[in-house]
């Protein structure tokens, strides 16, 4: 509302989320959560409710470390509009961009090195149910960007196999 940018800090070993000012002027938002210092941070949105949501895709430094399906140790972190930073999803397979479903009920985030796409239940108080699986996907995919259509159809995007994919609902994808 401000005019200022949140940015995630995907550095090669300290993380954290920063805001851009419109004067140019950079300062910390929030650099730990729960007590510990934030680790290389990919991910930062804000939803219509003024939660903000931070990904962290592994705990392991290098980052490269996390690059297999088998390392789950990544994590989200919602921010409510008070302030307060609590860990609200763990044990992600590398996560990536997360998105609020058009009805506001769900988050859903790419975990890009076990090749799914999962989703929360969004309790009123910034909370996740439990994790569904929405789609998986094949070898060479590696969900990263992530965005829904009028539709609320997930659009996927894999850099590293050079595809856009459209998860329907039922989590049937079309290659596009």
């Amino acid at each position: 509302a401000d005019g200022s940018f949140l940015l995630a800090h995907l550095g090669a070993e300290q993380g954290g989320v920063y805001r851009l000012q419109r004067d140019g002027q950079v300062t910390p938002w929030l650099l730990d959560v729960q007590g510990q210092a934030l680790p290389p941070t990919n991910f930062v949105l804000n939803d219509a409710l003024g939660r903000t949501w931070v990904t962290v895709s592994t705990r392991l430094t290098p980052r490269s470390l996390g690059y297999r399906r088998t390392c789950n140790d990544g994590f989200i972190v919602c921010v409510s509009p008070d302030g307060t930073a609590k860990i609200a999803a763990d044990g992600l397979g590398y996560t990536n961009e997360v998105a609020v479903h058009p009805s506001g009920q769900w988050l859903y985030v790419n975990e890009t090195f076990a090749r799914r796409l999962s989703r929360f239940a969004i309790a009123p108080d910034g909370g996740l149910g439990a994790k569904e699986l929405v789609t998986e996907f094949g070898p060479g995919v590696y969900p990263d960007g992530l965005a829904f259509d009028e539709e609320a159809c997930a659009w996927v995007v894999s850099i590293v196999s050079n595809r856009l994919i459209r998860v329907a609902p039922d989590g049937s994808q079309t290659l596009w």
